[in-house]
């Protein structure tokens, strides 16, 4: 899954469009006007040192070197100045020599994690990558995932509960259309390729 553009709530959109590039590689990220919540997306990068040395430029790391044996990757976490968590990952499976790739990762929190990992099986066609199905899931592939968890979890490596402030992902795919997750207000964008 390719993920073009995501948008994000933020109670104060200026700031949080300040800090972040206008686009990380091939997806742009963009902010509204909504609460003062922390959301949360990974970006694909193919330097991963030169990359954490280039958010550390910016803000304080959390973590700066997290192995996910599993997924086969590496990454860093940080907050930016609105508060969402913001997630740099070296994938294996996503070669590539750019400092940032695509964002990689979108976080959905919804109601039911099962029913919308259901939803996105079935009305994308996305495969599930990992998870329990309940307390967390991903739904996509190394370039793009959705990831579902229930809403108030703390986010990972954070005590930041995961809102349902909904979120917009414009995705790549063969028709265009718009989807609603069930258990939630965020908004999915297919973008005919």
């Amino acid at each position: 899954m390719r993920i073009r553009e995501v948008v994000l709530p933020a109670a104060d959109p200026a700031a949080a469009a300040a800090f972040h590039p206008e686009a990380y590689g091939s997806t742009r990220v963009r902010f509204d006007s909504g609460p003062a919540v922390c959301s949360h997306f990974a970006v694909n990068v193919g330097q991963f040192d030169a990359a954490v040395a280039w958010a550390r430029g910016q803000a304080e790391l959390i973590e700066e070197d997290v192995p996910f044996e599993a997924w086969r990757a590496r990454a860093a976490y940080y907050f930016d100045p609105v508060g969402n968590l913001v997630e740099l990952i070296a994938r294996e499976r996503v070669p590539g020599s750019e400092l940032l790739i695509e964002v990689s990762e979108v976080g959905l929190p919804v109601a039911e994690v099962g029913a919308a990992v259901d939803f996105l099986e079935a009305e994308l066609d996305l495969p599930h990558f990992s998870g329990d199905r309940a307390n967390f899931s991903a739904v996509g592939d190394d370039h793009g995932l959705f990831i579902l968890v229930p809403v108030g979890r703390p986010w990972l490596f954070t005590d930041r509960p995961a809102s349902d402030a909904p979120v917009r992902v414009t995705i790549e795919g063969p028709a265009a259309r718009e989807l609603r997750i069930p258990g939630s207000e965020h908004a999915i964008e297919v973008a005919s390729n």
